[in-house]
């Protein structure tokens, strides 16, 4: 069943969109001459869907929609990439911290790369909301709309993870002052960022609802494993605060680089799932009689 979609940003003349779907946390979707064009779609480039609010694919359509050759000059192809790549070498750095040397410059400076690669993501999936915004009705403001709320607040977020890891790879002996303002202030508020776009993510799928059950639709599973993922990292914050203020020690390492190794290989799933996302509509459309 195909519709109208799969292009790598919305482009050309204006969009008429009306409002479909307000709740008081938001903008979810929009009406369009030729159907509901939803949040997620509308940022991430896919034309507007003539029924329902989410592409349908059972298992085998999201592993043909993932297999599919990609072009990689699109926006939503690279984020998706980012989102494995970085998370990766997150996972790498963290495994590799709880062995008994601890952590390491090498260590480190795989934290530091990966958080490149993630506010790369995080950057380019930004732009695409923002390429959208000219799109949105009159009546309508970013901060209106979960989907752009839901790519700020994630980018902001990697953003304050690459200060923490660059600052914990280049500076492995700072005054305590710098530390708290540099690796441990960095790693919570990115944590919290992270925690408030998962919602808006998820607000974005269920469309004013937190917690929906639709296992068919891709950005449902994206938007629940980035929150579980989200989830962790800010368990991983929790327990890197500081315990102990002259030694520089927090509360539990050990658990921190657990919960992070777990976070970021959440995040990786969700790169492959947005991988796939990118190609969901060629593969439920109909062949040409």
């Amino acid at each position: 069943m195909a519709r109208e979609g799969g292009e790598p940003n919305v482009r050309g003349p204006l969009l008429q969109l009306r409002t479909h779907w307000r709740s008081r946390w938001g903008i979810t979707a929009w009406r369009h001459r030729k159907g509901i064009w939803t949040s997620r779609r509308l940022r991430k480039g896919h034309g507007p869907l003539a029924q329902g609010h989410y592409q349908r694919l059972r298992w085998a359509q999201m592993l043909r929609a993932l297999m599919r050759d990609k072009p990689l000059k699109r926006l939503d192809v690279r984020t998706a990439l980012a989102f494995i790549a970085g998370p990766l070498l997150f996972a790498l750095g963290a495994g590799l911290s709880l062995r008994p040397s601890g952590a390491t410059p090498f260590t480190a400076g795989l934290l530091a790369i990966g958080s490149v690669l993630f506010t790369a993501g995080g950057g380019w999936q930004l732009q695409q909301a923002q390429q959208a915004v000219r799109h949105l009705p009159d009546d309508a403001s970013p901060w209106q709309w979960c989907g752009w709320r839901c790519a700020l607040t994630q980018s902001l977020g990697t953003v304050l993870f690459n200060i923490n890891t660059f600052f914990c790879w280049g500076w492995p002996h700072p005054s305590d002052a710098t530390w708290l303002g540099l690796a441990v202030l960095p790693n919570l508020l990115g944590s919290i960022l992270f925690l408030i776009s998962a919602a808006d993510g998820l607000l974005e799928v269920g469309h004013g609802r937190l917690l929906v059950f639709e296992p068919q639709h891709l950005g449902w599973w994206i938007a629940m494993v980035n929150a579980l993922g989200c989830l962790w990292f800010m368990q991983s914050a929790l327990a890197a605060l500081p315990n102990a203020w002259p030694q520089q020690t927090v509360f539990n390492a050990v658990m921190a680089n657990q919960t992070t190794l777990l976070g970021s290989l959440a995040f990786a799933i969700v790169g492959i799932l947005c991988l796939a996302e990118c190609s969901e509509d060629e593969v439920t459309a109909q062949p040409n009689p």
